[in-house]
C-alpha cells in the first residue's frame, strides 16, 4: 500500500472512530479491522467507555499513557469532529471492512507461501474470510432481510446484466477459450479485447458500446504482444495490459492468481479503473501450484471468480487442450462457466498456410441465449511490410468441424453429436460424406478413424 492509499484508509478509519465517539454503538467492526496500532488503541479505549465524549476519551487515553502514542489530544479532537452522517459513515465503513479483508487474505497467502500452513488450511481460512462480511450481522437477520416471496421477486427491481458482445457474452460471464498450443488462442483473445475496448465487431458479432478491458498476460514476451496489438490496431485507452515480464522488470514480482493478495489487487484494479472484462492468458502460466486435475485446487480461484461475477466483471480464461482434445484439467471448473469456445487448427488442410488459421466452436453453449452460436473459420495474416494484420472470417463448413473434432480425439458418434450439438442421424450423414470422400472409416468398435492418407 502506497502513502496515498494508506492516508485514505486512515481517513476512513477515523470517520468510523468519530461515529463511535458520537454515539454509534452497533457498528460491525473489531480492533483488527483497523490498519494501524494507534487506531486500534483508540477503538479499544472508546469501546470500553460508557461516556464516549471528546473529553472522556482524551482523559481515558491520557490516564492509560496512550494519548501521545495515538497522536495527542489534537488528533482526538480532529477525529471527533469528522463528518459521520449516514452516507459518509456507510462508505467509510465499507472501505474499512474491505481493506481489512484484503489484509487478512494477503496474510493467508504469505503464510501459505512460507509453508506455515498447507493448502487445506489455507482453503478453510479463505472460506471463513469470504463469509466475514456476511457474518457482520446474524444469519437470522440476514435471512429476514434477503428472503423474498415469489410475488416480491416478480416485482423486485433488478438491474439486468448488460450485453457485451452479441447475445452470447454478457457482464459477469465466466468463459473459456481453449485449444492445443500454437492454434491461435491468444489471437482470438486479443481480437475479443480489441472489439470490446473499441466498441467494434468481432467477426459478425457486434458490441453494444466500448468497455474497459484488463488483459493479464502470463506468457507472451512484451515485444511480441505489442507487435500483435499494434498489428490489430487495438491500441486505445480502454485496453490495459498487465504483462508478466514488465511486472517483474519493474517490481520483481511474479503473477500467481492463486494468491489471495494478487486476487485482491487485480479486483481492486478492475473496480478502480471500471474494467468490465478481465482476460487471463493463460491459466497454466498464471496459476502456479494449481493441480489441474484436482477439484479442490480449483477452489483457490473459484471464490475469487464468483466475487468478480457479483461485481459484474466478466472473466475470459485462456487455457490448453489435453491429449484427448478436450479442455485440460478438472471438470469442476465448468460448473460456473457461461460458455466455452474450442479452437481447431484449420491451417494444415488449407492451401494458404500463412499466419494463424483456426475454427472457433462452442463446446458449451452460452447460457445467455437459446440460439445456437455458429462456428467460424478465422484467418489472420501479418503484412511483412506494414506489420498490419488482416482478419478474415467465414462460417465454418459443418464437415470441416466434424473432421476437426475427430482430429482432436473425439471419435465416438454419440460424443461427436454432443460436441456439435447435432442429432445422431446428422452425424451419420456427415460420416457417409467423409467415407465417400475417402478420408474416413468406421472401426469395428463403432468409432470413426481418419485414414492414414488423410492425416
Amino acid at each position: 500500500m502506497n502513502e496515498g492509499e494508506a492516508a485514505n484508509v486512515d481517513l476512513f478509519e477515523c470517520v468510523v472512530l468519530s461515529a463511535l465517539m458520537n454515539g454509534e454503538d452497533a457498528l460491525p467492526v473489531v480492533a483488527d479491522d483497523f490498519s494501524s496500532q494507534p487506531n486500534r488503541m483508540i477503538f479499544n479505549r472508546v469501546s470500553g467507555l460508557a461516556n464516549r465524549g471528546l473529553i472522556a476519551v482524551t482523559d481515558a487515553l491520557r490516564r492509560n499513557k496512550e494519548l501521545e502514542r495515538v497522536g495527542g489530544a489534537g488528533r482526538i479532537t480532529e477525529i471527533a469532529t469528522l463528518p459521520h452522517d449516514e452516507e459518509n459513515l456507510k462508505y467509510a465503513l465499507d472501505q474499512v471492512l474491505e481493506h481489512s479483508r484484503s489484509r487478512r487474505a494477503a496474510k493467508i497467502g504469505q503464510q501459505m507461501h512460507k509453508g506455515e500452513i498447507g493448502l487445506v488450511e489455507a482453503l478453510k481460512q479463505l472460506e471463513k474470510l469470504n463469509q466475514y462480511r456476511q457474518q457482520e450481522k446474524s444469519w437470522a437477520n440476514a435471512l429476514d432481510e434477503s428472503v423474498v416471496t415469489s410475488s416480491d421477486l416478480h416485482d423486485l427491481e433488478l438491474t439486468p446484466r448488460r450485453k457485451l458482445l452479441d447475445d452470447w457474452f454478457c457482464e459477469g460471464d465466466l468463459g473459456f477459450i481453449f485449444a492445443f498450443r500454437g492454434v491461435g488462442k491468444t489471437w482470438l483473445a486479443l481480437l475479443t479485447a480489441q472489439a470490446l475496448s473499441t466498441g467494434g465487431k468481432l467477426g459478425d458479432w457486434k458490441t453494444l458500446a466500448p468497455v474497459k478491458v484488463l488483459y493479464v498476460d502470463g506468457e507472451m514476451p512484451p515485444d511480441l504482444m505489442r507487435a500483435r496489438c499494434e498489428g490489430l490496431q487495438a491500441s486505445n485507452a480502454n485496453l490495459e495490459f498487465l504483462n508478466h515480464e514488465i511486472l517483474f522488470d519493474r517490481t520483481g514480482k511474479t503473477l500467481n492468481i492463486t494468491s489471495p493478495e494478487v486476487q485482491q489487487a487485480i479486483t481492486g484494479r478492475c473496480v478502480n479503473s471500471h474494467a468490465k472484462v478481465l482476460i487471463l492468458d493463460n491459466l497454466s502460466t498464471l496459476a502456479s501450484g494449481m493441480k489441474e486435475n484436482e477439484a479442490d485446487s480449483w477452489e483457490l480461484v473459484n471464490n475469487w471468480l464468483l466475487d468478480l461475477r457479483r461485481r459484474k466483471i466478466a472473466v475470459v480464461i485462456v487455457h490448453h487442450a489435453g491429449r484427448s482434445g478436450e479442455m485440460r484439467g478438472t471438470s469442476k471448473r465448468e460448473d460456473n462457466v457461461f460458455w466455452i469456445i474450442a479452437l481447431d487448427d484449420a491451417k494444415k488442410d488449407a492451401d494458404d498456410k500463412r499466419g494463424a488459421r483456426f475454427v472457433s466452436r462452442f463446446t458449451k453453449p452460452s447460457r445467455n441465449t437459446q440460439e445456437e452460436v455458429p462456428a467460424f473459420e478465422w484467418h489472420l495474416v501479418t503484412d511483412q511490410t506494414t506489420n498490419l494484420v488482416s482478419i478474415g472470417h467465414k462460417p465454418a463448413q459443418t464437415l470441416d468441424v466434424f473432421r476437426s473434432i475427430i482430429e482432436a480425439g473425439v471419435t465416438k458418434p454419440s460424443e461427436i453429436a454432443s460436441e456439435m450439438k447435432l442429432p445422431d442421424y446428422k452425424i451419420s450423414r456427415l460420416a457417409k460424406k467423409a467415407v465417400d470422400a475417402g478420408w474416413l472409416r468406421k472401426s469395428k468398435r463403432g468409432e470413426y478413424e481418419l485414414l492414414e492418407s488423410a492425416k
